[in-house]
């Protein structure tokens, strides 16, 4: 299949181009900067540079005009902002015959909001922080407490204040909710589910993270806990492909903190301990079933950084 990808760049980016070449796929990337700013370029088929996302008209129109060029069947976008964008552009890339492999209206309603997703699963099986909106009244708050965008991404606009005198951080601010601040472990769930109702999930313990929320050494580790709780998660918002959730272990219990609707930066650490996220969410979202899940160890993974000369001026 022709496939395109958006945003190479990103951390995904590398272990999502592989796994597709690997399966025998033609691999069509694009991004803002130039194919000589990134070293994956060298793995994909043709690579295109486009306008930012937040250029809507000509943004879809650019992608639209690499589907015609390239005859692609499947488009995976790789980052919240564009997933945002082409949810509101399906019918576009329906009628070309691409097959937009993004979460349903639905799921992403509840994913890309963290006020309707703490609201949405307060009272279950999952615990969520407490949480209101910065517009609520906010007499009664109890500090420390932490402020960020409801549709925010990587950490962006996040402000941890130590009282009311840290509120001017926010003021003004739209879109934000508060939460309680919860202390403890950081763990992601990379979680995959097809359309039959199968689905399996590769939880780890971030070690050591970027400051925008990326692991660069996890401890990859079974728990029955986190997948069951990963499970109720899919099924509840009908997840159909690969997404990923993060969790927080505060005094013994596992907070819900952020689902994210696309392969998580650190996906290749579930390539590494023996399942491939990459090719079954193609296979789910192609309507096929996925994998069966597999045993593995745990194991600690780090992820390694090289330089490479890209071009020569």
């Amino acid at each position: 299949m022709n496939i395109l990808l958006t945003a190479i760049g990103s951390f995904s980016a590398d272990c999502v181009i592989r796994s597709l070449k690997r399966a025998g796929h033609r691999v069509i990337g694009c991004d803002i900067y130039p194919s000589e700013w990134h070293p994956v370029s060298k793995d994909c088929n043709e690579v295109y540079q486009v306008p930012f996302a937040t250029q809507t008209d000509k943004y879809i129109e650019a992608l639209l005009h690499i589907c015609q060029i390239e005859r692609i069947d499947m488009l995976f976008p790789l980052t919240d902002l564009e997933i945002d964008v082409l949810n509101h552009h399906r019918e576009s890339f329906a009628m070309n015959n691409v097959l937009l492999c993004i979460q349903s209206e639905y799921c992403l309603s509840i994913a890309r909001n963290k006020y309707e997703q703490a609201n949405f699963f307060r009272g279950s099986i999952i615990n969520v922080p407490d949480t209101i909106l910065a517009t609520d009244d906010l007499t009664h708050l109890v500090y420390p407490v932490v402020a960020k965008p409801y549709d925010g991404r990587s950490s962006e606009g996040l402000h941890r204040l130590m009282s009311c005198d840290d509120m001017f951080l926010i003021r003004n601010r739209e879109k934000y909710i508060i939460q309680e601040m919860l202390q403890g472990s950081i763990f992601t769930v990379d979680y995959v589910r097809d359309g039959f109702g199968n689905d399996f999930s590769v939880p780890r313990e971030e070690l050591l993270r970027t400051k925008n929320g990326a692991g660069t050494t996890v401890r990859v580790t079974p728990s029955e806990t986190l997948s069951e709780m990963a499970s109720f998660i899919g099924s509840s918002l009908g997840v159909v492909g690969c997404i990923n959730m993060e969790f927080i272990d505060s005094n013994g219990k596992y907070y819900l903190i952020d689902i994210n609707p696309r392969f998580s930066a650190g996906v290749a650490f579930s390539y590494c301990a023996g399942y491939d996220m990459v090719i079954n969410h193609l296979r789910a979202c192609a309507a096929d079933s996925i994998d069966k899940e597999v045993c593995f160890k745990p194991q600690i993974i780090a992820k390694r950084y090289s330089e490479e000369v890209l071009s020569v001026l």
